[in-house]
């Protein structure tokens, strides 16, 4: 409330200013020294004040300065955990990178497994596992023992194995 009268206060000042500047040079009046020249008491305390040298101002000023350093601290401090994010980020990636590569490497000594399996036997394995794995164990073998194997398998399990392995994306 105090800075709207300020405000106001101000905005009055603009539009008196010239008036006083006319009335500074033209010849005192004895009579209205102070009523004239003040058309309120929020005026009157507001012109004093900025006459006082601005005490108000510097004390909000100093409180902007503060803040402003405070701002620009805490702005170091989301940039360095930003920077902490990024470096964890691309860690993780690297880690996930080489799990993959750790996945599809063991998948790869598992399809040396099943070649080296009966087609029966593979067969029998493979339908009772997950069939994302069984897909890409049969994405790494030759075409020849994977055709065995899919041979040897329940009809409805040998399709859906079939339907995955059409749409498998082999890395």
């Amino acid at each position: 409330m105090n800075r709207m009268f300020f405000l106001a206060g101000l905005v009055l000042f603009s539009f008196l200013l010239p008036a006083f500047a006319e009335e500074k040079n033209a010849a005192p009046d004895p009579q209205s020294s102070q009523e004239q020249q003040y058309g309120s008491v929020e005026e009157r305390r507001i012109m004093e004040s900025l006459q006082a040298g601005g005490a108000p101002f510097a004390r909000e000023r100093e409180e902007l300065e503060s803040k402003k350093n405070e701002l620009k601290r805490l702005e170091g401090e989301v940039d360095k955990k930003i920077e902490q994010l990024n470096q964890l980020r691309v860690r993780v990636e690297k880690l996930l990178e080489q799990k993959s590569v750790e996945e599809q490497k063991r998948i790869g000594e598992l399809a040396k497994v099943y070649e080296k399996m009966t087609a029966e036997k593979a067969a029998m394995v493979l339908g009772s596992v997950d069939q994302e794995l069984a897909i890409a164990i049969l994405g790494k073998m030759k075409t020849k023992s994977a055709a065995k194997i899919l041979g040897n398998m329940e009809r409805d399990k040998a399709a859906k194995l079939t339907t995955g392995f059409s749409t498998l994306d082999i890395r």
